[in-house]
């Protein structure tokens, strides 16, 4: 059995090349999130898009499940298939397929980049981020597996080096766990984080203020303070490294940087002095 892999990064349209690259190399066979396709027929396997969490989708696409492992191991073995497409994040996740179904070596790695323009990369990621999905097999195959999800035909010609055409059809699929939506923290949130971990300081005397600034794919903190003891200037930079820890660690947001500005020193600590 010769072994060829598809290796790109989520979302980057290795399903929507898959099989304009199997046509291309007389390949009928493609491992793809799960399933055995044998030209445009799911013939074994179970979808990681029917997954209702991105990491039991992992698992599924990595045949992490005993029994959906089997099952595609013994139709393999039934097919006596000479070649097939696997695709695959990374070179990791393909020989972690190859090891759990018990197949034979890489004949052939394809990155998505020698196949695909940095434009139809960019396409592809656009419309991950909308949710979208796309299988390698027409629409007729997926909905008996895919009741209640939103799912559209995608066909295209496709016509090889040697002028013969194929009308290939695709399925666009939006799975559970995409349109799941996006979740938001308040800045209400990080703002009592930050008076916790500040808290911690005793030298610090009073909070005045706290800024949180969206700056898209992370925040910036402004934190204004009054100090009791002047040696807590210097301990500054030690409130700016617990506040950035302890924000990015809670809520699994990017902090770029954390300005303070001490506004005074505590008056009764100034008379003393």
């Amino acid at each position: 059995m010769k072994i060829y892999a598809l290796v790109g990064p989520s979302g980057t349209g290795k399903s929507y090349k898959a099989l304009e690259l199997a046509y291309e190399n007389e390949i009928e066979y493609i491992i793809d999130d799960g399933l055995l396709i044998h030209k445009n027929k799911i013939i074994a396997g179970i979808s990681a898009k029917q997954a209702k969490t991105v990491i039991e989708a992992v698992k599924r696409a990595i045949f992490n499940d005993i029994n959906h492992k089997e099952s595609v191991k013994l139709k393999i073995q039934e097919e006596k298939i000479d070649k097939v497409l696997i695709l695959g994040t990374s070179n990791k996740m393909i020989n972690q397929i190859i090891e759990k179904l018990e197949i034979k070596e890489l004949y052939k790695i394809i990155n998505i980049k020698d196949i695909s323009s940095n434009r139809e990369i960019s396409i592809a990621k656009e419309s991950r981020k909308r949710g979208n999905h796309i299988i390698p097999v027409p629409t007729i195959e997926i909905k008996p597996i895919a009741s209640g999800l939103s799912i559209n035909s995608l066909k295209r010609f496709f016509k090889r080096n040697n002028n013969t055409c194929k009308l290939i059809e695709k399925t666009i699929i939006r799975p559970t766990f995409s349109y799941i939506g996006k979740f938001f923290i308040n800045s209400n949130v990080i703002e009592q984080i930050i008076s916790y971990e500040t808290s911690k300081f005793k030298k610090i005397d009073k909070i005045n203020k706290i800024e949180v600034t969206n700056l898209n794919n992370s925040i910036k903190i402004f934190l204004n303070i009054n100090i009791n003891d002047i040696t807590q200037i210097k301990e500054s930079f030690e409130i700016q490294k617990k506040i950035k820890e302890n924000v990015e660690k809670t809520t699994l947001i990017n902090v770029e940087k954390v300005d303070i500005y001490i506004n005074r020193l505590k008056r009764d600590y100034m008379s003393k002095s």
